[in-house]
């Protein structure tokens, strides 16, 4: 007898509810209320998420900064009919009191095997056994990656221990699997190797997925983080799927559990747009107060910033970047700064509004100053430097920053002193001048201002999580741009560049 178990999956939603991304007010095919729309469940359904849940969009820091009690993410999760949820790294921003905020008011249960709430207000469960309708048997973990405790703040973390990953996991799923008839991974984390050849891509224990596929043989493991898409294969015996952010697509998985074994396949789709027609009305005011923040203007520029192409911006220079860099090396004395863009092309009209500066800086990073020497600034550019190649006789963009995944974003543009790279000469011997003031640089220390994300050392640059930390500020980026403009009448963009790529 054929015993049939349906899943809706989504994850790094990032607080998209409505059908738009907010760089503008047009409506995309996009956000959890549109996904949910399609969800179609029954005894013999579960509706699953993998974190990044209360981050990331305008309407998730409008709430958490105007909304006095309640979660109106927590509303939509719950009117869409979730079952269970797991946190993300990003779910973590908001301190104890977000994330209990969070699961408080949200009817899912929280799955999340690696994470011990001393506290106990969480409800977190390491897993549980679900028993359908027609009685299969399904036993469901919850992950996050443990990074967590590298890039969130000690102070967000009081009350949990973050525990490995990939021991949690091995554990957990021998207890669990004697307890069901198939075995679901719901982990915020992804893959470390390329799945096609296994060849491992990545160093570190941020992303095991590919390890767990290989050791742990889960029947189905459910990744996110990345957000990378994978339609859904198998890898080792185990089916795998990953989405991209924003809620722009949803997974709905099948499996079949029957004599000759599962049968598990997948379709990862794009929502149909909903009407604001068919949400609460609290939720729609609520939507309108946002698009009514963001439509404020802040100040204005002497002249646009294009939204030029990655490579452009990577060859002729980001005056975005510039400015970014500006304004934290303003804020913070250092003697260098650094920033990244997203991968999306971003520009700025003469007159700046919030919207603008919410879609150019996405994420509510923190500023870092860290200390550093010659040695060590030579190894960020050199990381940076990999960020070209030829083909052709002509400058590209290298593969590894586009795929598996596209990682724009591990480009950083630098501000302080002006360098070179040369594309002709190998990796690791590119970066052939770094100036200041024509001079090269001294046998000294020197201060560098950066995003807490990249302080940690992710994205390649490992060597900063070894620098002394000088000193660190509490608020947002997005918060001190805002303030940087608002005090200026208008922020003068010339067309200066302090670096030269040769090949």
């Amino acid at each position: 007898m054929e015993r049939r178990l349906k899943i809706y999956y989504t994850s790094d939603t990032h607080g998209y509810l409505f059908p738009t991304d907010y760089v503008n007010k047009e409506e995309k095919p996009m956000g959890v209320l549109s996904c949910s729309k399609s969800f179609e469940k029954d005894g013999n359904t579960l509706i699953l998420d993998g974190g990044d849940t209360i981050q990331g969009s305008a309407f998730a820091k409008y709430m958490w900064e105007n909304q006095a009690d309640g979660c109106a993410i927590s509303e939509v999760f719950n009117t869409a009919g979730y079952d269970y949820v797991t946190l993300g790294n990003h779910d973590f921003n908001y301190d104890y009191k977000g994330a209990h905020r969070y699961l408080s008011h949200l009817n899912a249960a929280c799955l999340l095997a690696n994470v011990i709430d001393h506290k106990g207000e969480l409800g977190l469960k390491p897993y549980v056994i679900h028993t359908l309708e027609n009685g299969l048997k399904v036993g469901l973990i919850g992950l996050v990656t443990d990074y967590v405790s590298l890039w969130e703040k000690p102070e967000h973390l009081q009350h949990l221990e973050i525990l490995d990953t990939f021991e949690t996991a091995q554990r957990t799923l021998e207890e669990v699997r004697p307890l069901c008839d198939i075995t679901i991974g719901i982990y915020h984390g992804g893959f470390e190797a390329d799945l096609q050849t296994g060849k491992t891509l990545a160093k570190g224990k941020e992303n095991v997925g590919y390890r767990m596929c290989k050791e742990l043989a889960f029947d189905v493991l459910l990744t996110a983080h990345q957000h990378m898409p994978v339609e859904g294969t198998e890898i080792h015996g185990t089916y795998v799927l990953q989405l991209p952010s924003n809620a722009v697509k949803y997974a709905k998985l099948e499996v079949v559990v029957g004599e000759k074994g599962k049968v598990i396949t997948a379709d990862c789709l794009t929502p149909e747009s909903i009407s604001l027609n068919e949400v609460p009305e609290a939720l729609v005011e609520m939507q309108e107060q946002v698009q009514r923040w963001l439509d404020q203007k802040v100040g204005r520029f002497s002249k646009p910033i294009e939204p030029l192409s990655k490579l452009e911006l990577a060859l002729q220079g980001s005056k975005l970047a510039d400015f970014c860099n500006k304004v934290q090396l303003a804020h913070t004395g250092a003697d260098f700064s650094c920033t990244s863009l997203g991968n999306n092309p971003i520009g700025f009209n003469e007159e700046v509004t919030t919207r603008d500066i919410m879609a150019a800086y996405q994420f509510p990073n923190t500023i870092k100053v860290l200390e550093i020497d010659e040695a060590t600034l030579k190894k960020a550019l050199e990381r940076s430097a990999q960020y070209y190649t030829l083909k052709g006789g002509e400058i590209v963009i290298s593969e590894c920053f586009v795929s598996p995944k596209v990682e724009h974003y591990n480009y950083d543009f630098f501000a302080g002193f002006n360098y070179t790279f040369d594309i002709s000469k190998p990796i690791g011997e590119r970066v052939t001048s770094i100036t200041v003031n024509g001079k090269p640089l001294e046998n000294r220390k020197y201060t560098i201002a950066m995003s807490d994300y990249r302080a940690t050392g992710t994205g390649g640059y490992e060597f900063y999580s070894e620098c002394p930390l000088v000193r660190e500020y509490g608020v947002d980026i997005q918060e001190l741009v805002i303030e940087y403009i608002r005090s200026h009448e208008c922020i003068r963009i010339d067309d200066k560049i302090n670096f030269e790529v040769k090949f």
